[in-house]
């Protein structure tokens, strides 16, 4: 699934699957047509606002003290996409997305999961709130963790651990962390929106030391680290950190 397609290592198309639930049937038929024209990866946005897709053991260990259930995890982020926007059907299963991985690898495709944080992550956000009794919210933001709050980065370090497992597992190479947009439902409109608040507050080294810790939970796991380029040197700030260069951005 890596050969070249008209000159380019990546042909991928990208379903934004968080914001909205896509059936089985529906991605499916994605993959068919893109595979028909030429694609080599799909990206799946499982996490994008929403979370549409649970693992069977959604269970978590923040630390040697605290510990949170399977079924209070998956609860929490039920009751986030449900707040976020009710489908139907809001998630997709670990046999179904089992399902998806296999189809695509028979379409000569592969599959990058796109899970965003610290933004892009009202369900997650909501359970995490709901299930530490921490506000994890940056400023009253719905969609974005405060990445100087400790609960919060712990509690996403670890929901997020548990993907990047699963997905390396199935065979992907590649694992999207999204690190777009911080905080801008609350900061459209200001100078530089979320990432110019963050630096002006002196707390970019916090996004930059987050991205950098995530980036190397998905390369421990075997995989290669994507993100998307708003937030990496953002206004060409390189004061407060460097970003891992194993990034693709």
């Amino acid at each position: 699934t890596t050969d070249k397609v008209d000159g380019y290592n990546y042909n991928i198309i990208h379903l934004d699957c968080g914001r909205k639930y896509f059936s089985v049937d529906s991605i499916k038929q994605i993959i068919d047509n893109a595979s028909a024209a030429g694609f080599n990866y799909i990206q799946l946005a499982v996490g994008n606002d929403g979370m549409r897709f649970l693992l069977d053991d959604m269970s978590l260990k923040i630390d040697e003290n605290t510990t949170y259930s399977s079924d209070a995890v998956t609860a929490a982020i039920h009751a986030g996409n449900e707040a976020y926007y009710n489908f139907d059907i809001d998630e997709l299963t670990q046999s179904e997305m089992d399902t998806i991985i296999e189809y695509a690898y028979t379409k000569g495709m592969g599959v990058i999961p796109l899970i965003n944080t610290p933004g892009h992550m009202d369900a997650i956000l909501a359970a995490a709130t709901s299930l530490t009794g921490v506000n994890c919210s940056y400023d009253g933001s719905k969609r974005t963790i405060d990445v100087t709050n400790p609960t919060a980065v712990a509690f996403t370090k670890a929901f997020l651990t548990k993907y990047i497992t699963y997905f390396a597992g199935k065979g992907c190479t590649l694992f999207n962390m999204g690190a777009d947009e911080y905080a801008n439902d609350k900061y459209a409109n200001e100078n530089g929106m979320g990432f110019g608040v963050l630096q002006r507050s002196g707390q970019y080294g916090d996004f930059v030391s987050y991205v950098n810790d995530i980036a190397k939970a998905i390369t421990k796991a075997g995989m290669r680290p994507m993100a998307f380029n708003d937030g990496i040197y953002y206004g060409g700030n390189t004061s407060s950190g460097t970003f891992d260069t194993d990034i693709i951005i």
